[in-house]
């Protein structure tokens, strides 16, 4: 199995998200802040 995860200092691809109210997010809204912390969240039924 290939390791397609990023390394520290390295940028990751930029991407755009719905947030919790439905107004959408991009990674690169968040360029320049120290440290950015993405959860992705499985769904279960």
């Amino acid at each position: 199995m290939p390791n397609n995860r990023i390394q520290e200092g390295e940028h990751a691809l930029d991407f755009t998200l719905i947030d919790t109210q439905g107004k959408p997010f991009t990674l690169s809204d968040f360029e320049g802040e120290q440290n950015v912390f993405l959860v992705f969240n499985r769904g279960f039924s």
